[in-house]
């Protein structure tokens, strides 16, 4: 299975977002300083924030023009907001006391590493299917927490997305792919 033009794009535009918004804050933080030396600083951490910034707006505006041409744009949003709200279905919140002199939480590797993954799922919504990618983890104990949660990923997003017949998860290498197709 191959990653859609949306789930490519996505990939993309998350690390270049984050470090604009770093670049602009720490601009803006040395701007504060208002020493002279600084000044070149910031303003390079301005362009350089900017030129990101038009990156990332040329990435969803061809994201926005193709789905205007081959599909519907509403399909576009849907698509973002069930991936966010699949990332934040699929984050498991166990942590395990340390048993050292204090009793501070540390979180459990095994669902940190489930976590990570799970970060990467994405949903591609089209007028004719929903396509899902969840990234499968590379630890045994993460891959058998996710082989737990798939009755319930599958309930939830065949609850979100009445319209579409779900299929069975296929895997192929590290990734576990859910196809719906229009009823």
């Amino acid at each position: 299975m191959k990653k859609t033009s949306f789930m490519k794009r996505l990939s993309l535009s998350i690390p270049p977002f984050w470090l604009t918004l770093c670049c602009f804050i720490l601009g803006q933080f040395i701007k504060s300083l208002k020493e002279s030396n600084v000044t070149s600083l910031s303003l390079g951490l301005k362009y350089f924030s900017l030129l990101l910034g038009i990156t990332l707006l040329g990435l969803a505006l061809s994201e926005l023009f193709t789905r205007i041409l081959k599909d519907a744009p509403i399909n576009l949003m849907k698509s973002i907001i069930q991936t966010l709200q699949l990332r934040h279905f699929l984050y498991q919140q166990e942590t395990h006391k340390i048993k050292v002199k204090s009793n501070t939480h540390s979180p459990n590797p095994v669902t940190a590493q489930f976590n990570r993954f799970m970060r990467k799922s994405m949903i591609d919504i089209t007028q004719h299917q929903v396509t899902i990618l969840i990234k499968v983890p590379h630890t045994q104990q993460a891959q058998k927490l996710l082989k737990t949660v798939e009755g319930q990923i599958k309930e939830e997003l065949s609850s979100r997305n009445t319209d579409y017949f779900f299929s069975e998860f296929e895997r192929h290498k590290n990734e576990l792919w859910l196809i719906g197709t229009r009823k």
